[in-house]
């Protein structure tokens, strides 16, 4: 009988870091998905971002991987005024 029990709390120690490894494995697969669907997104806006007509647009993100800051624009405008801005 205390064999009996040693195999099955032996199998019940295997089931649950098989099932816990399993959830593991789905719950990095998922966040890896939602990553790359945030990615796809912001580099869609940023895209439509930049096509558009904008003297100045300033970007600012802040996630996992650190904190970026971006400055799009100063297409058009000529070197006097964007020194006389500057000063």
């Amino acid at each position: 009988m205390n064999t009996a029990l040693a195999v099955a709390v032996a199998v019940a120690g295997v089931v649950g870091g098989l099932v816990r490894g399993y959830v593991a494995y789905r719950a990095r697969i998922q966040e890896e998905r939602e990553a790359t669907t945030r990615t796809a997104a912001r580099v869609t806006w940023l895209i439509r971002l930049a096509e558009a007509d904008h003297d100045l647009v300033r970007i600012v993100e802040r996630d996992r991987d650190g904190h970026r800051e971006v400055e799009l624009g100063g297409r058009g405008l000529p070197k006097s005024e964007v020194t006389e801005e500057a000063a």
